[in-house]
């Protein structure tokens, strides 16, 4: 006996902590069904998942398969309808049920990523006898103030030296180097918001013998998604020390801009160099969440080799969601909500499809789509 499937809509797309999760549920039947309940939750979960071998491994899980955490932090239910007897039937017509959930006034951003998400969303679930259950999930933003004014030194300048060897092959590395390059990176503050330009400048010191002819710099996004080991009795030295594997952690980077710049830095001699990137519509920085991690960095490097694994001069910057305000102010700079990445990693049961939206404050969005942008 097959259910329609039921509706859900929210009051507006955006939720803030301490707000009530407001909305509708309706369901039209042509005829009379069974049914022992319907049930109404809001649920917030933290979820990674991914495939650890295979030709799909690096592709998310959209069925609710390979689990490799789950953190089920906020849930509240209703149960708003139920038979008037023992035969459990649910007559032809259409229903609509109000739904009203008071949100913390702590909880976590919102976030959908390629192998694991941070989601917030109603389920209805109509309990059917006999026959297989009907479950519909609607996904909604909670967007919490990341508030860089409240963060220590997010407004303080920031520079960071680096010393690496200038390798002769990096593939090869028993052939040696070439002598030291050392980088010197500066940004004036640490914090920033999407939509706002970081400006990075900074020195190149060749004291190698090779000439170095092309500068690159990165503004990239990483995010480290986590297994839950706490029922794991044995854990290897990797787990031990938060290092990403393949069956433990998984780790994605995305490259958000790119810049390179073509030069001409001679043995002894200091090359300068200024960049800029706009922050695209992302996701704060996550460092609380016990599953997933989200951090952001530019690197910069001269003559860098494709097979180079070693450290690469690396700023880490800070994003939030409120910017750093003058001095005496309190009001928050324009600013409006766009989408962000869709979600990918279990999202079967998701109607419509989702993306989650952030906090902009630039004039123009960024190039930085993600690739299915509707």
């Amino acid at each position: 006996m097959a259910w329609c499937t039921p509706t859900i809509e929210f009051t507006k797309s955006v939720f803030f902590p301490g707000e009530q999760v407001t909305g509708r549920v309706w369901v039209n039947t042509k005829k009379d069904m069974t049914a022992r309940n319907v049930e109404i939750t809001f649920m917030g979960l933290t979820v990674t998942a991914w495939r650890i071998d295979g030709k799909r491994r690096n592709r998310p899980v959209e069925d609710f398969a390979h689990k490799k955490a789950e953190e089920n932090f906020l849930e509240m239910k209703h149960v708003v309808w139920t038979p008037e007897d023992h035969h459990n039937n649910f007559p032809a017509g259409d229903y609509e049920w109000k739904f009203l959930f008071d949100l913390p006034k702590e909880c976590p951003t919102s976030f959908e990523g390629t192998f694991g998400f941070i989601r917030y969303f109603v389920r209805v679930h109509i309990d059917v006898p006999n026959w297989l259950d009907t479950k519909v999930d609607s996904a909604v933003t909670v967007s919490p103030n990341i508030d860089l004014n409240s963060i220590p030194g997010a407004n303080g300048p920031v520079e960071i030296q680096v010393e690496k060897f200038n390798m002769k092959c990096a593939c090869l590395p028993f052939l040696g180097n070439n002598g030291l390059v050392l980088y010197t990176i500066q940004s004036s503050k640490l914090g920033y918001v999407a939509g706002e330009t970081v400006s990075i400048k900074g020195t190149i010191e060749n004291r190698s013998s090779k000439t170095l002819s092309e500068i690159e710099a990165i503004f990239k996004r990483r995010v480290v998604y986590r297994k839950d080991l706490s029922n794991d009795i044995f854990k290897s030295r990797r787990d031990m020390d938060n290092a990403p594997d393949s069956y433990n952690s998984k780790k994605e980077e995305m490259v958000m801009q790119a810049v390179t710049e073509q030069c001409d830095i001679e043995p002894g001699t200091t090359k300068t160099f200024s960049f800029s990137f706009t922050v695209p519509p992302v996701v704060s920085t996550i460092r609380s969440s016990k599953f997933l991690n989200v951090e952001y960095f530019i690197t910069v490097a001269a003559d860098r080799q494709y097979c180079d694994s070693s450290e690469i001069p690396t700023f880490n910057l800070i994003v939030g969601n409120v910017p750093l305000m003058e001095k005496d102010s309190s009001l928050i700079p324009s600013h409006k909500f766009v989408k962000a990445d869709s979600a990918k990693c279990w999202s079967t049961l998701l109607k419509p499809k989702f993306r989650y939206q952030i906090p902009y404050y630039g004039h123009s969005e960024a190039a930085y789509h993600s690739e299915d942008s509707d």
